[in-house]
């Protein structure tokens, strides 16, 4: 066993959260497996976070009802009955309205992973949940934390968010068996500033008594199944020392703008890692964008993320010159090749807003390609493409509004962003997948 989450090895790398820290969480998710996972990771954080008015949603992924499986007083519907009265007790203790909950009734220790039959009907039944709710903060166990319910809630998380359209919320994942079990690949590799420490101290005893709360994981209180689960006084004694720890790692966290080593690392894998020229989907997307802005010829544009130049090839239609650009050297390369010997048609190869193009135009194209950016580049690109764009010239924005793991922002995060200039917005345009934006420079 490796315990590698105990105070003394990490009281030096850890960095400490304050409350004023957390003043943007209006709205928190917590997702738990088994009832006690709240007290155990996040009572303290909860108390915390309270005191600052924020909004819970608790989400329980399985009914816990395997923690004693021979137990004949306690068989298995009897028990789950009891494991949620103990999380409502716990409720009470924390002054929760009971309506925070919402329970999936998962089958205990054989929770649908990705992959599994129910997985996609739990995620569908999460991203309803998230949508409504549209957390701020989520809570989630940590995605290799040592039993197979608490990673399928992790993956069931990242699959719920990549179905849904919402804001991107922060996401802390929590250690719960990585104490005890955890095999030396489960253990995560973390950078600086990824390990997160929040003393709760202040609220030791009221998390002491919701842990106590759970009185079939902490006593003998099923007493006919010599095979059951108790949590041992060592295992409690990691939650219980007024310090609570949270994983904000940057893998699901990104906050830097994707790098040019991102994007060959897709092409290389394949040379249409999008399936830009034979999706459908994709054909229809672009002839939408198309139509969304005035019809006429645009005597010099600028599209920004040309990829392997599928929509280059239809937007040179509409222009007598055309600047392509992409960050990727594997990409453009295939552009070039689709477009040869086209005059009307120049690429640059470089990254926004380094090598934003020094040159002015009546059509802008920035179509799925704002999300890569970190919100500040994104602020200076803003700039450069207003200060670019003549009179009179078009904006065209395209971009998928669902989450992305990988991307540092949405691309409704994108389209709100662009909405903030002085530009006339002359189109709109949204299913259930993307939006286009269309603006228009005014004198």
């Amino acid at each position: 066993m490796v315990q590698i989450f105990n105070q003394e090895a990490f009281k030096n790398s850890a960095t400490a959260i304050q409350i004023d820290d957390l003043k943007t969480v209006k709205r928190c998710m917590i997702l738990v497996p088994h009832p006690d996972d709240e007290s155990l990771a996040c009572a303290g954080l909860i108390c915390l976070l309270k005191e600052s008015g924020t909004q819970f949603k608790i989400i329980l992924t399985t009914d816990g009802s395997r923690s004693h499986p021979n137990s004949l007083t306690y068989p298995s519907e009897k028990l789950a009955a009891l494991r949620k009265l103990e999380l409502e007790q716990v409720l009470q203790v924390l002054d929760l309205n009971p309506n925070v909950l919402a329970c999936y009734n998962s089958a205990d220790s054989a929770m649908p992973a990705k992959g599994e039959t129910g997985f996609n009907e739990l995620a569908s039944k999460l991203t309803n949940d998230i949508t409504s709710f549209q957390p701020d903060l989520v809570l989630v166990p940590y995605e290799l934390d040592p039993h197979r319910d608490h990673r399928a809630t992790w993956q069931l998380l990242m699959a719920a968010l990549e179905k849904g359209n919402t804001q991107r919320p922060k996401i802390w994942e929590y250690p719960i068996w990585l104490y005890e079990n955890a095999a030396e690949s489960d253990i995560p590799k973390l950078s600086e500033q990824e390990l997160k420490l929040i003393d709760v101290t202040k609220y030791i005893e009221i998390k002491r008594n919701c842990i106590a709360a759970h009185a079939s994981q902490t006593t003998n209180l099923i007493d006919d199944d010599p095979t059951g689960f108790m949590l041992s006084e060592e295992m409690m004694s990691n939650f219980t020392n007024g310090r609570e720890y949270f994983m904000e790692r940057k893998k699901i966290n990104p906050s830097s703008t994707l790098t040019e080593d991102y994007f060959d690392t897709l092409y290389s894998g394949n040379g249409d890692p999008w399936n830009f020229e034979k999706s459908e989907y994709e054909q229809k997307k672009y002839r939408n964008s198309i139509a969304s802005i005035p019809s006429k010829t645009y005597n010099n544009a600028l599209e920004i993320g040309c990829s392997i130049g599928v929509f280059t090839a239809m937007l040179l239609q509409y222009c007598n010159n055309l600047l392509a650009m992409d960050i990727s050297s594997t990409a453009l390369a295939k552009a070039k090749e689709r477009l040869a010997n086209n005059p009307k048609v120049e690429f640059l190869l470089g990254s926004i807003p380094s090598d934003f193009p020094n040159k002015m135009f009546d059509l802008i194209v920035m179509s799925e390609v704002g999300y890569y950016l970190a919100k500040d580049d994104l602020l200076t690109t803003r700039t450069l493409i207003l200060n670019q764009l003549n009179v009179d010239g078009i904006l065209l924005l395209v971009h998928w509004t669902h989450f992305v793991v990988d991307y540092p922002i949405s691309g409704d995060d994108v389209h709100e962003c662009f909405k903030e200039l002085p530009l006339k917005h002359l189109n709109h345009f949204r299913n259930e997948d993307y939006r286009i934006d269309v603006f228009q420079k005014q004198s």
